[in-house]
């Protein structure tokens, strides 16, 4: 490839990420990805298929992520998409026969809660790492039964990491159950009273019941134990120009 085509092909490929993980554009990113694979000098780079198979992922097509993962070796990743598309028993004997590490220590525990069980628990670390945004993918490729056993586990993992109920609210908060969101702020609040971002959430929460004044106090609670949370101030702001035009 001649500095010109390098330099087009870079720039390709951060507007490639750019409609991938800013704009969420996932099918104009697929498409880009795709053109760029196919070129004979790119045909060969991981990073760009690393890159393919995570907009496959948030496209929600788990088969064709899987099929890189598995290409690039990436057991995990490739159970991960499995478990996505419902093959549970995939999923356990991939990451049951990979080398243990992080990632597959999860794998042993996520299938362990799905299945109400305590034979593996996991860390601190990996809840604070994987666990809103795994239930996240589960809401999102429409495995509730996932999700409806996780959080039947909730205690558990606060005891681990007392954040695990705020980690958990967000994720149904910001999946389309907000109203089963609160449940798990207020028992985050309970435990952990002086965490800011709790009471940024349940302003979130109030603004989108309706609940202006309520929302309105939980944000000035948020700034009050931290007066740098730029989003609270922000949505403090939205909420006293609706109460003021209201």
């Amino acid at each position: 490839m001649s500095q010109t085509d390098i330099i087009n092909s870079l720039n390709t490929m951060y507007e490639a990420r750019k409609e991938l993980l800013i704009k969420k554009n996932y099918a104009n990113s697929i498409k880009t990805l795709i053109e760029l694979i196919s070129y004979k000098n790119l045909s060969n780079n991981d990073f760009l298929k690393n890159t393919l198979a995570l907009a496959y992922l948030e496209n929600k097509d788990y088969s064709e992520a899987a099929k890189i993962y598995y290409e690039l070796d990436q057991k995990y990743q490739a159970g991960f998409c499995e478990l996505l598309m419902g093959n549970i028993y995939t999923a356990r004997d991939i990451w049951y026969k990979i080398p243990e590490s992080e990632a597959s220590c999860w794998g042993k525990s996520l299938l362990d809660l799905i299945d109400l069980k305590k034979n593996y628990l996991p860390t601190f670390i990996q809840i604070r790492n994987h666990l809103e945004c795994d239930l996240g993918y589960f809401i999102q490729a429409d495995r509730l039964e996932y999700v409806e056993n996780i959080t039947k586990c909730s205690d558990i993992l606060a005891s681990i990491n007392p954040e695990a109920y705020k980690f958990i609210g967000k994720a149904l908060l910001n999946n389309g159950f907000a109203n089963l969101s609160i449940n798990y702020f207020l028992k985050s609040q309970r435990l952990i009273p002086q965490d800011s971002e709790n009471y940024y959430h349940l302003g979130q929460y109030s603004c989108l019941a309706g609940a202006y004044e309520e929302g309105k106090e939980m944000l000035n609670h948020c700034l009050l134990l931290n007066q740098y949370y730029v989003r609270a101030r922000n949505l403090l702001e939205k909420i006293e120009a609706k109460i003021k035009n209201s």
